[in-house]
């Protein structure tokens, strides 16, 4: 449905991990690896068809959950904050789970 998406927003993740101090000065770094679910995909393009623009806004007002395609994979989220300005429209995707593994 998008094509010229910009790739950067697609491929970042975080690990489930913190830093805490610790009294001796040194740190503490509990880590609960990775999941999916922790990603969000950050869409940006260059809305040159306003009824693609409108088609997405409907679709993120509508549906609590959207299924992504990326040249990764295939994922299902929730739609996240949108905008639109000077010629460039966005969108978040909080990612919930893979479907295609």
């Amino acid at each position: 449905m998008l094509t010229g998406v910009r790739p950067d927003g697609l491929l970042g993740f975080e690990r489930r991990n913190n830093r805490i101090a610790t009294l001796d000065g040194g740190a503490a770094i509990p880590d609960f690896g990775y999941s999916v679910a922790d990603r969000t995909f950050d869409i940006r393009w260059r809305a040159s068809d306003r009824r693609i623009v409108e088609m997405i806004r409907r679709l993120a007002k509508t549906y609590s959950r959207l299924i992504v395609s990326t040249e990764e994979g295939c994922f299902i989220g929730a739609p996240g904050p949108f905008s639109y300005s000077n010629g460039e429209a966005q969108i978040q995707i909080l990612v919930e789970k893979r479907l295609d593994q």
